[in-house]
């Protein structure tokens, strides 16, 4: 048996146990990437071409600069209390807009563009208020946490930090931009399709009323920080809203993200000082996504010259003659179900990637085919095992998993749905 054939059974082994999960993803990772470069002759440093060295220094991608620019500015909008503010005026414009069906997109919307910025995206934080303002006002419970735990579809499929989305735009040799707003455009259609479907049974259920402003006040005293009451709207969107259109321009996301962090501490009328510090402890957040950025390069690193694409390329060859980047949605697609994770979903997805491009696929189609199709599919069997619909079961009162997952899974078909018109338009135009 050659270097070569041991080699790429190591890089099988270490998916496999990645995708099970019973093992430490990161340190199965390494270890298992380290073997397959070591048996397939890759020396671990020195003058030769390619060393296990450069491959780990190749997972250093510069869209980890921008990660850190996101992070720092997440970090002061907290401190300042603009993003409490903004948590408070979205459940109220849902409140007015749509009633409990409302409170519940724009609560699950909130929690969406939290984990945007920091990559973790957690339902629980807005649905603990939206929750319960939701059911009084006609919402069936398990309706309720299943549109709330959406926002993970906006978190991950359109957000800047999660460290698969990462890896992926890395290989694709993308930036952030359009590959965003892809993702908007999908998770608003699972989170609209979920709102309708909510409107039509809570009318149904005689249910059209609204709460009063005094009732949305009470409900959202327990978000109150301390300084949100001398803070007007406009000036807590205003750095949020800029640093968006800048990320669709192409402009250098770590430079708008510190002049937003910047412009944020001036409104708020902060010292420097402070605001410097705050916007570090954002930057903390970043452990993570940092380290699993570069072990899942390295990885696809080592995939690549272990001679392992080659094989999965002359494997699928004929599928991907006709459509590399609508397989390669129908490959994440999979990957999500089976794994419940966009994080372990990495270890097929980054090799297929490559498979993909090398094959001719659009670079943007084939990144929105690869993000999509994981992200949602991630959470269809069970509402997701980590971050999913287990956390905001406990906050909507009487809600069950089960029941709620049996909601949720045709506004995840609709994602689909609309994910897959979005790969094959940008694929064929």
């Amino acid at each position: 048996m050659t270097g070569t054939i041991v080699a790429q059974l190591f890089v099988v082994l270490t998916l496999v146990l990645m995708i099970i999960g019973k093992t430490p993803m990161y340190v199965t990772a390494v270890v298992g990437s380290t073997l397959a470069a070591l048996f397939a002759g890759i020396p671990l440093f020195g003058s030769a071409p390619v060393t296990i060295k450069s491959l780990l220094i190749g997972g250093l991608n510069p869209v980890l600069i921008d990660m850190g620019g996101i992070l720092l500015f997440i970090g002061i909008m907290q401190s300042t209390g603009f993003l409490h503010v903004i948590i408070g005026d979205i459940i109220r414009a849902g409140n007015y807009l749509g009633g409990g069906p409302g409170i519940i997109t724009a609560a699950a919307a909130v929690a969406g563009g939290i984990g945007m910025m920091v990559g973790f995206t957690q339902a629980a934080i807005t649905g603990v208020v939206a929750g319960p303002a939701a059911i009084k006002l006609g919402v069936d419970k398990n309706e309720a946490a299943g549109a709330l735990q959406h926002a993970n579809i906006l978190g991950c499929g359109a957000g800047f930090s999660h460290p698969t989305v990462v890896g992926i735009l890395a290989v694709a040799g993308i930036g952030y931009g359009m590959v965003n707003v892809w993702g908007l455009v999908v998770a608003a259609a699972v989170m609209g399709i979920a709102y309708v479907r909510m409107q039509v049974h809570a009318k149904k259920e005689g249910f059209t009323s609204k709460l009063t402003p005094e009732e949305i006040n009470t409900i959202l005293e327990k978000f109150n920080h301390d300084k949100t009451a001398t803070i007007p709207s406009w000036k807590a969107f205003l750095p949020f809203l800029i640093l968006i259109v800048a990320a669709s321009s192409g402009a250098p996301i770590f430079i708008v993200c510190f002049f937003c962090a910047l412009l944020t501490a001036l409104l708020a009328r902060r010292n420097l000082q402070q605001s410097q510090k705050e916007m570090i402890e954002g930057v903390k957040m970043i452990a993570v996504p940092f380290i699993a950025t570069i072990v899942f390069l390295f990885m696809s690193g080592v995939i690549k010259n272990t001679g392992f694409v080659d094989t999965m390329a002359s494997f699928f060859e004929p599928l991907l003659k006709y459509s590399p980047e609508l397989l390669m949605f129908i490959v994440s697609i999979l990957t999500g179900i089976i794994t419940q994770s966009l994080a372990a979903s990495a270890a097929i997805i980054l090799p297929f990637l490559t498979v993909v491009l090398g094959a001719g696929g659009d670079p943007m189609a084939s990144s929105v085919a690869a993000i999509a199709g994981a992200n949602i599919g991630q959470y269809y069997l069970t509402g997701g095992p980590v971050s999913g619909l287990n956390t905001v079961i406990p906050v909507v009162p009487g809600s069950d998993l089960v029941k709620a997952n049996l909601f949720q899974r045709p506004d995840y078909l609709f994602g689909f749905a609309v994910a897959g018109c979005i790969v094959a338009a940008l694929s064929f135009l």
